[in-house]
């Protein structure tokens, strides 16, 4: 029996959890597969980004198959191992960029918890989550984008000179 992936690509780890939330003021839950699968990193890991892209579009061209009309499947998938993307954001810089006052926290389907200093920011563009330590991003990620995103996302690349990764689709965004 064949089996087919639903995405190419997953972090090659998920973040400890803990029993209570980071922040209140609502939580946002995500599937293991999805943590970090369009993130923001430090521009000076692009080599390495770029290398995983590469992997990941080795897998795209050779191990997937067109399984309805807009759905591809894939028979292999690729296991990150860039590690930490390496950020030092002040969180309450990061708030006011998006202008947001509410921040929640994160849990992992089939994970008790809540992702330990786990943070999320809902903004116009979608979600952004993360983890900080002391105040400060270490890690930042992006899940129910819309449209407002392909605003979003440039301008946050630019201010914090960042690189930001779509790995599923491949697509790295530069300052």
């Amino acid at each position: 029996m064949d089996y087919w992936f639903p995405i190419p690509t997953v972090s090659n780890e998920l973040p400890p959890m803990t029993n209570l939330p980071a922040y209140p003021d609502f939580t946002v839950t995500l599937s293991g597969d999805d943590w970090r699968q369009a993130e923001f990193v430090n521009i000076s890991k692009l080599k390495f980004v770029g290398a995983e892209v590469d992997e990941i579009k080795e897998i795209h061209i050779n191990h997937s198959r067109e399984m309805a009309e807009g759905t591809r499947a894939f028979d292999h998938i690729h296991i990150r191992k860039m590690g930490a993307p390496e950020l030092f954001i002040p969180l309450f810089e990061l708030r006011s960029f998006l202008n947001s006052d509410a921040l929640g926290a994160i849990a992992i389907h089939d994970h008790p918890g809540f992702v330990k200093n786990g943070f999320a920011i809902a903004s116009r563009g979608g979600c952004y989550y993360g983890t900080q330590e002391n105040g400060i991003v270490k890690s930042l990620a992006l899940c129910d984008a819309n449209e407002w995103a392909k605003h979003e996302v440039p301008g946050m690349v630019r201010h914090f000179s960042l690189i930001f990764v779509d790995w599923c689709q491949c697509i790295i965004h530069t300052p």
